[in-house]
């Protein structure tokens, strides 16, 4: 295998060249996406000279580079305007992409007719490597060893399985999403942890001493009450982990009495509302109670019952000392039917 690396300001890539024993070649060339940087100034000193010496600004000192020289000038000499101009490497990236290439390949007796070009990053960033962390948490929450399976049974059965004496269960398909799982955990003194992106092991527990965690960090002597994704983050920070610890605090913190209570007050209605028109005359009514009124009345009436048809805006009012049952009875009997 011949690999070599290229870096640029803008720009990295690696290529990589694979011959058989029967001299067959496997050329590949990876874009990487992350700027990389390594010393250029040996390819930049024989680029640059022999750049400066076909200007003719210096002298070529150099026997072996004279007949270069002056066979690139009769070549200048035949075209009507031309010109060398120096371009920096940042600004040329095409052709010395191309060059590299060709210096490489020109080694080998055989030259292959296409070279693959693929994204690649060998070592992922911490942006990535926590992004992969989430992903497999998501594909574990669906394995059929967990949320599928009998609700009495241990979801860690199966990976301890594996992992002390290498059984897998029947089914192809859960023995591929197991084989995959595995290499996150560890069984250490009968306990099962899992590997976490922090670099913790975090033991694994029951759905029920999952619950029984939760149940104590939500609401618990220290408990603070937190929402379902910090309920979940403190969970790991104790290091502890089951399956489906995200939906479980998420589900807790939405049936918690205390979070309903003292949680934000929703005014968004729980339907959409429509307006509402009044076609005719005593369709709507709308009654209010004003008071109690300081200071009171002559003869020590504080309230003021009063009652509005929506459609014609016609509107009746009296004052009361108290206003009760028998008080609105009255009142709509004696000034708004009679």
């Amino acid at each position: 295998m011949y690999f070599d690396g290229a870096a640029r300001r803008n720009e990295a890539g690696a290529g990589v060249l694979f011959v058989s024993p029967r001299k067959d070649l496997l050329p590949y060339s990876f874009v990487l996406t992350q700027i990389c940087s390594y010393n250029e100034a040996e390819y930049q000193a024989i680029l640059l000279g022999l750049g400066i010496a076909l200007t003719g600004e210096f002298e070529v000192k150099k026997l072996e580079l004279e007949p270069l020289w002056r066979h690139a000038g009769e070549l200048l000499a035949q075209i009507p305007e031309a010109s060398l101009h120096h371009v920096p490497r940042s600004k040329n990236g095409p052709a010395d992409a191309l060059a590299g290439i060709a210096a490489i390949l020109a080694q080998f007796d055989q030259r292959p007719s296409q070279v693959p070009i693929y994204e690649r990053w060998v070592i992922p960033t911490p942006a990535e490597e926590e992004t992969e962390e989430e992903e497999t948490e998501e594909i574990e929450e669906s394995l059929p060893f967990s949320a599928s399976q009998n609700q009495t049974e241990d979801w860690r059965e199966a990976i301890i399985n594996f992992l002390r004496h290498g059984t897998l269960p029947v089914d192809l398909r859960e023995q591929v999403q197991i084989r995959r799982a595995a290499p996150k955990y560890v069984f250490i003194n009968d306990v099962l942890y899992r590997r976490s992106y922090e670099g913790l092991l975090l033991r694994c527990l029951s759905k029920e001493e999952g619950s029984q965690v939760l149940k104590e960090t939500h609401s618990g002597i220290c408990g603070a009450h937190q929402a379902g994704p910090k309920l979940h983050l403190q969970v790991k920070r104790l290091s502890y982990y089951w399956l489906s610890m995200l939906r479980d605090a998420i589900e807790m913190t939405r049936t918690c009495k205390q979070c309903q209570l003292h949680a934000d007050y929703i005014h968004q209605a729980p339907k959409p509302l429509h307006p509402t028109v009044t076609s005719w005359p005593f369709e709507a009514w709308g009654m209010d109670i004003i008071g109690p009124i300081s200071p009171k009345s002559d003869s020590d009436r504080q309230y003021i019952l009063a009652a509005t048809d929506y459609f014609s805006k016609w509107a009746e009012a009296d004052a009361y000392q108290e206003v009760k049952a028998v008080t609105v009875v009255d009142f709509i009997r004696t000034q708004i039917i009679y």
